[in-house]
């Protein structure tokens, strides 16, 4: 929360500086993120009379200007504004000025000498909304006298610090300058000066304007509303578009600002009705029936799925609950009557609504926070209060005021001793009623019991505990003597951490980059995988309070992301990739015990750029199996995201364990992915299920080995992983290694058939194989290919 240092200054006096106060803060228990000081980009601009103003000798649109700024002789200021002219009241920077576009120094413009610059509202930082001027078209002209050689930073409330206050979820009273002040009058140990509210009131009767009706008040306990007719739709004064600028807020027109401004001062949101627009005049608080709809402020469209809190006239909806207006109960030019809103709503209930349709807004994180239904008719008469010093309108006697259930704040006790022990430190009971009424507790000691009301606004303090954290943040953290951390560490890493840990530094030293998604993504993701209707992947669960529609469901499959990841890659230039990512996937399809979705562990590789293939990445694949020891057969796979036969999965006892294969070039392009793409997925649950344990170490070959290649032509369609798995049976215990080299296509060898060629090496461990075994175990193998698969040897 962004709060101006001048309007705290109103409230609370800080007797140092922005630096000190920002320690002594945090010290306390109020985090401050940052300080900006406002004027630091505008130094040395000041406030001038133009004198005279003629045309330039050598310029059709420059004029030469005198300027009087206070000093012994005017400055000669070359301007090529066109609403310069003589005797108006202009911002001059002067030689050495510091404007956000640089530093102006002296210098010549065709030949004439200029000392110093004549500024438009742009130049300096100054929005057209917080002072009003003709914007880049020209100078800024002060409407108002001012003396000269006045810093400019005065008259735009720029000479001012603003503080980013760190706002904790359980301090909701801290969200506002009141709030701050409090806490700052403490920790300062100045006095808090809070306005006294009054409201000076008109003629009639409240309640021949306007009828309230809250229909659901589990969800708002307290509803309360003031009229104020014959309003006068003007601009705020600069006091106000200041203190909004200061917190980043819009000024739009003096009735909408009031209401922003008492959210910003007393923490309370409010909105405003034009009450001729709120059909019969008749404000209902209901939760919104299935199928309406509700046009908000932003000009944005709502369906409402029902249970929402809204506001309501006799015909429907005019503004939800807590977040945001209705667009055709608008405060325009033409509002001649004003409903002021003011109310404490579920915060819970508030919270659902903005998330399920998407936007959140400073009312709602107000009310997400909680507001206390004590302080609701504070905001309301301060509203009023504001209107009677704005002259905007005429506030209507009486009050239309529904807090059926009023809460009371219930006094606590706890033990001075208890305190002491909780807390490491010694403070006596009456330094912790002076501390605990410092912050606007009623609070009594009597020996060791300590008794305290919390005051309306804080409905955080629910028990001794939080007594023990106000006195401590005031005494002193710095009380808490310093004592030896002890214990030990008895942590370690599981083995299934121990197990990615080894596929992670096996990946790495291929050159993989690691990456890290979400678990969660976009049902459009997985549909673009082109799955088929009956496959589990799609039944992923979904999120009952996603951020976003890219964010609703669980992921059942890592590829979506790591594709997702590539595409990025891609964009920004990076032509040869290879990540990989590994996490959990959840399978809605097949629930556990406690009927949550089976949560799997998973490993996805991609690939692209030059010297990749198909071959690369299986290879990256088999050497992570080969290094936990796990037993697989290659046989053909059909998932619909892989090309056509390019794709193949390791299987090891009728589990797939892996998937391996390249990117549809259909899918690769609903990613924004272009050329070839390869991927692979592991199921790593399953990998090391597959995993034997290393048995003992063999010694070193006593025999040399024999090698062989073997070049066979089969049909183009012919998987090879079947055709080695029946070279090695055949060859049996004496095959050391078989390994697939090559494989070509051409009319050589004949048109729908290919020739692949093996690298065999055989080895006894007793004798030398001589060519008589070698060839009786190349004539086994050959027989085995030839009646299994039609395969013959490449002539």
């Amino acid at each position: 929360m962004k709060v101006s240092m001048n309007l705290l200054k109103k409230y609370a006096a800080i007797p140092v500086t922005p630096e000190e106060y920002q320690s002594r803060m945090i010290m306390t228990g109020t985090g401050v993120e940052g300080i900006d000081d406002l004027g630091e980009k505008l130094q040395n601009v000041v406030v001038g009379r133009v004198l005279t103003c003629e045309a330039h000798p050598n310029s059709d649109h420059l004029h030469v200007c005198t300027v009087d700024v206070g000093q012994a002789e005017p400055l000669q200021i070359v301007c090529g504004a066109p609403n310069v002219a003589a005797g108006q009241l202009v911002a001059v920077a002067m030689i050495g000025a510091v404007l956000p576009g640089g530093v102006i120094k002296k210098g010549k413009l065709r030949g004439v000498e200029s000392c110093g610059m004549l500024c438009s509202g742009p130049e300096m930082g100054v929005p057209v909304e917080l002072y009003p001027s003709v914007g880049d078209e020209g100078i800024l002209v002060f409407r108002e006298d001012h003396p000269l050689g006045t810093d400019v930073r005065e008259i735009f409330g720029l000479n001012d610090h603003v503080i980013d206050f760190e706002i904790l979820a359980n301090r909701p009273d801290t969200l506002c300058v009141w709030g701050v002040a409090r806490e700052t009058a403490a920790a300062m140990n100045t006095e808090l000066t809070l306005p006294q509210i009054t409201v000076r009131e008109a003629d009639g009767d409240i309640a021949d304007f306007a009828r309230v009706e809250v229909r659901d008040s589990d969800l708002c306990p307290r509803y309360a509303a003031r009229v104020i007719k014959n309003v006068r739709i003007g601009e705020s004064p600069a006091w106000l578009r200041q203190a909004l600028h200061a917190a980043g807020m819009r000024y739009i027109n003096n009735i909408v600002d009031i209401t922003n401004f008492v959210m910003l001062e007393n923490g309370h949101p409010m909105h405003a009705f034009d009450l001729d627009k709120v059909r019969c005049r008749h404000i209902i608080v209901r939760r919104a029936e299935p199928g309406e709809n509700l046009r908000t402020l932003d000009g944005k469209d709502h369906a409402l799925r029902g249970g929402e809190l809204m506001i309501c006239d006799e015909q429907g909806p005019t503004g939800l609950a807590g977040i945001m207006g209705g667009e055709e109960s608008e405060i325009t030019e033409n509002t001649r009557e004003v409903l002021f809103e003011a109310a404490a709503f579920d915060r819970t209930s508030i919270r659902l609504t903005a998330r399920a349709l998407g936007f959140r807004t400073e009312a709602s994180g107000h009310f997400e926070r909680g507001v206390s239904p004590a302080t609701v008719l504070d905001g309301l008469n301060r509203a009023c209060q504001l209107v009677n010093e704005l002259d905007a309108g005429d506030v209507v006697p009486g009050v239309i005021a529904l807090y059926p259930d009023p809460v009371c704040q219930q006094p606590l006790t706890a033990s001075v001793a208890r305190i002491n022990r909780r807390a490491g430190v010694e403070v006596s009971g009456e330094e912790m009623v002076r501390i605990l009424r410092k912050l606007c507790f009623d609070a009594t000691v009597d020996g060791d019991t300590l008794t305290a009301t919390a005051p309306s606004f804080r409905q955080d303090v629910e028990g001794e505990a939080d007594l023990c954290e106000e006195v401590l943040r005031y005494a002193g953290y710095d009380l808490i003597p310093s004592t030896e951390l002890k214990g030990a560490a008895n942590g370690k890493r599981s083995a299934h951490m121990l197990q990615n840990d080894r596929l992670r530094e096996l990946l790495t030293g291929l050159g993989y980059y690691e990456t890290m998604t979400f678990s969660f993504l976009a049902k459009k993701k997985l549909e673009q995988l082109l799955l088929r209707p009956d496959d589990d992947r799609l039944n992923a669960l979904p999120l009952r309070n996603p951020l976003g529609e890219d964010s609703a469901f669980m992921r059942t499959t890592l590829l979506c992301g790591v594709l997702t990841t590539a595409a990025t890659n891609q964009a920004h230039g990076n032509s040869d990739v290879r990540i990989y990512e590994v996490g959990k996937v959840f399978d809605n399809a097949h629930r556990t015990a406690e009927n949550l979705p089976t949560e799997r562990g998973s490993l996805c590789l991609c690939a692209f750029g030059g010297g990749e293939d198909f071959y690369s990445v299986r290879g990256a694949v088999e050497l992570m199996c080969k290094a936990v020891g796990a037993e697989y057969e290659i046989v053909p796979a059909e998932e619909p995201y892989y090309h056509p036969g390019r794709q193949a999965a390791l299987v090891f006892k009728g589990q797939r364990v892996a998937l391996v294969g390249e990117i549809h070039p259909e899918v690769a392009e609903s990613y924004e992915l272009s050329g070839r793409v390869y991927a692979a997925e592991i199921d790593v649950d399953a990998l090391f299920a597959a995993a034997e344990p290393m048995g003992h170490v063999k010694p070193i070959a006593r025999f040399p080995a024999v090698a062989r290649d073997l070049a066979l032509v089969m049909q183009d369609d012919q998987p090879v992983g079947p055709v080695m798995t029946a070279m090695k049976k055949a060859a049996g215990k004496l095959l050391e290694d078989i390994s697939l080299f090559d494989v070509f296509r051409g009319p050589q060898v004949g048109l729908g058939r290919k020739s692949v060629a093996f690298s065999l090496s055989f080895r006894a461990e007793d004798h030398t194989l001589t060519d008589e075994e070698i060839v009786r175990l190349m004539n086994k193998v050959l027989k085995t290919c030839r009646e299994e698969f039609g395969a013959e040897i490449r002539s």
